[in-house]
């Protein structure tokens, strides 16, 4: 019996994980975008989680956590900025289109942000 019950719940636990993870392609929501020109990655999130930032900015990305992470930004070109554990880069968006793109890390997939862009 317990260990029916356990394999439910573990089951269950999985499938919402999927759908969290999910890539189905749409824009993550972005439904109080800030203005910002700074994000910070910490384990296992992005701040803010909805970035406005206007074509041609140069986002610094810091890492205030104990594990590499990327700001992987999806589109066609996308970018791709992988900031180890402690440390900062900066990402350049001039080559994006006005638009809401879904932002996630590579390592942990379950980051997830977006960044709307702005002319």
């Amino acid at each position: 019996m317990f260990g029916l019950r356990l394999t439910t719940i573990l089951l269950g636990l999985a499938v919402l994980a999927l759908g969290a993870c999910s890539g189905d392609g749409e824009p993550a929501p972005c439904e109080n975008p800030q203005r910002a020109t700074e994000v910070t990655m910490d384990d296992f999130s992005y701040e803010p989680t909805c970035v406005e930032a206007s074509v041609g900015t140069t986002l610094d990305v810091v890492n205030e956590g104990q594990a590499p992470h990327t700001f992987t930004i999806e589109a066609d070109p996308g970018a791709d900025l992988d900031v180890p554990a402690g440390e900062r880069g900066s990402l350049d968006v001039p080559h994006l289109d006005p638009g809401t793109y879904s932002v996630t890390c590579t390592y942990h997939p379950q980051m997830e942000a977006a960044l709307l862009v702005s002319s």
